[in-house]
């Protein structure tokens, strides 16, 4: 049960947004979340995210966000995950991404590299020890990864949805594309270390799988100013729940 709990924040992860310059001429930004495990009515601390952003070395006008997800509690389970996206400045669309899993004696990473004149994504999956897999997927249109449409929801001007209003997304997930959909849930004020907060709430629709429980178990609090950060985040796992809390005393955005 400890490694879907750890691995679900680590998963997690994907779906807070980071925040920073990507021309070079700001400072790299970061964001810290403390991670929380509940178990009958108890919260207990089960590890970190840390996410960076930063101008891509790779692709000319292009970010890279760089996220780990990794355990506070390594004597229990060890666990160290990291996701990277290198994606368009200004479409959020991406050029590659990758997703290294490990967990405990769980090895196995995700390379994805889109190919738009091909019309398709070039696939690699690798266990550790195991097997290595290539495939390609045939490319529908706005195709995000899970960093960058996380990204992209920085940008959505939510004074002009209603509650209960759905936005869709499409989203590569393990060599799957999904058609899913964020729901907007309103404002509501959440306390930081800063004070009272003024949030914009979301639900994404979650992909069923080991970890969730698929349809909208998670709700992200994201700030309503200039900054627009997730401050808060809680999700339903199949066991229990997560939460991943700012902490805004190790971030700078």
């Amino acid at each position: 049960m400890i490694r879907v709990v750890l691995a679900s924040i680590a998963w997690c992860l994907a779906l807070l947004p980071a925040t920073g310059a990507a021309d070079g001429r700001k400072p790299v930004e970061k964001l810290v979340y403390a991670a929380y495990y509940n178990w009958t009515f108890i919260w207990i601390e089960a590890g970190v995210i840390e996410i960076t952003a930063g101008p891509s070395g790779s692709y000319p006008g292009a970010r890279r966000l760089f996220a780990v997800g990794r355990s506070t509690k390594d004597w229990i389970f060890r666990v160290r995950d990291t996701l990277v996206s290198h994606h368009d400045n200004a479409t959020f669309l991406p050029r590659e991404f990758s997703r290294k899993a490990h967990e405990g004696s769980y090895h196995k990473t995700f390379d994805y590299a889109w190919d738009y004149p091909g019309n398709k994504i070039l696939s690699r999956q690798e266990r550790l020890g195991r097997y290595t897999r290539k495939d390609t997927i045939a490319l529908m249109p706005d195709t995000y990864d899970m960093l960058a449409v996380a990204w992209k929801m920085r940008e959505v001007d939510f004074s002009l949805y209603r509650k209960n209003d759905l936005i869709p997304v499409r989203v590569l997930v393990d060599s799957k594309i999904y058609d899913l959909h964020i729901r907007y849930l309103g404002q509501e004020k959440v306390k930081t270390g800063k004070g009272k907060r003024t949030c914009n709430v979301f639900s994404p629709l979650l992909v069923e799988g080991e970890v969730f429980k698929g349809g909208e178990g998670m709700k992200v609090w994201m700030s309503d100013d200039e900054s627009r950060v997730p401050v808060m985040l809680e999700a339903k796992i199949l066991v229990g729940s997560v939460k991943a809390i700012l902490d805004e005393s190790k971030s700078t955005y």
